[in-house]
């Protein structure tokens, strides 16, 4: 049990490199803020909380909540001599945007986030299924300073083949691999929404967790047995790129610009 100012603290610094801008940091801080009370008001309204809380309205994984540090313990292991100044720029970036979150029609809003998008973010539609006003398809600069914007996979005929039998027994790959994958779909920022595999059309998002590919913006080469997968962006795509708000920081822009610029139509809101 802790403030929720304190949570946050050590949330930013688990999901963005404190090097980074303040007002990034800043715009950060604002989205944990969102999305935390966010859920929180989904709880609240009558969705359980998850078993795997043990009873608490938020987890340390970041997979399904936020990422999460004990500062007191790690600040000096993550920042070494540094860990005063950047525990100082911590703590502004929480404080100057002090019980400020992100609304639309007066509701906190699913401020998610995630690391480098490609020359756009992808709207929830495509990568969820479901629209959502807020989170639509927007220019993103800056994902090609992540080291992880271009990645690849490789993997054998054979496994790919169990892997996917395994889940999808229907499929039909007893052709060479070069015609296991057709009609792909792709949204307007250039992920997979679906494609047809062995005859079973499949999300996207699935053949990204399947492999663990940085992205669904995926192109698929196979050379004898062996299947190659590229990709472009790093995480889901979808809401504000961390690249991407700290290049707008770069270029002059406040954290509530940067907060707008991701998250269409959003008002930002003083919490009671």
């Amino acid at each position: 049990i802790l403030p929720l100012e304190k949570y946050l603290e050590a949330v930013v610094p688990s999901e963005m490199p404190s090097t980074y801008e303040k007002e990034a940091l800043k715009a950060q801080a604002l989205a944990a803020r969102t999305y935390t009370l966010y859920k929180i008001s989904l709880y609240e309204s009558g969705m359980a909380i998850p078993e795997s809380h043990n009873g608490a309205q938020m987890c340390t994984d970041y997979t399904h909540c936020k990422a999460y540090c004990d500062l007191t313990a790690q600040a000096e292991s993550m920042w070494g001599e540094n860990s005063e100044e950047y525990l100082q720029k911590i703590e502004q970036a929480v404080s100057a945007t002090d019980g400020v979150i992100a609304t639309y029609q007066g509701e906190p809003i699913a401020a998610v986030f995630h690391a480098a998008s490609t020359e756009k973010t992808e709207a929830a539609v495509d990568v969820w299924g479901g629209d959502t006003p807020y989170l639509q398809s927007v220019e993103s600069p800056g994902g090609e300073s992540s080291e992880n914007y271009y990645g690849e996979v490789t993997i054998s005929a054979e496994e790919f083949k169990k892997l996917f039998t395994e889940q999808y027994p229907q499929a039909d790959l007893s052709s060479p691999p070069e015609h296991w994958f057709k009609a792909s779909n792709r949204s307007e920022a250039g992920g997979v929404i679906d494609v047809a595999v062995g005859g079973v059309r499949v999300s996207g998002t699935v053949i990204r967790t399947m492999l663990g590919l940085n992205s669904t913006n995926f192109t698929y080469t196979p050379q004898g047995d062996t299947l190659i997968f590229k990709t472009k962006g790093y995480g889901h795509g979808v809401g504000m790129s961390q690249y991407g708000a700290r290049e707008l920081a770069l270029q002059g822009m406040t954290y509530d610009e940067i907060i707008k610029w991701y998250y269409t139509g959003v008002d930002l809101t003083l919490k009671s």
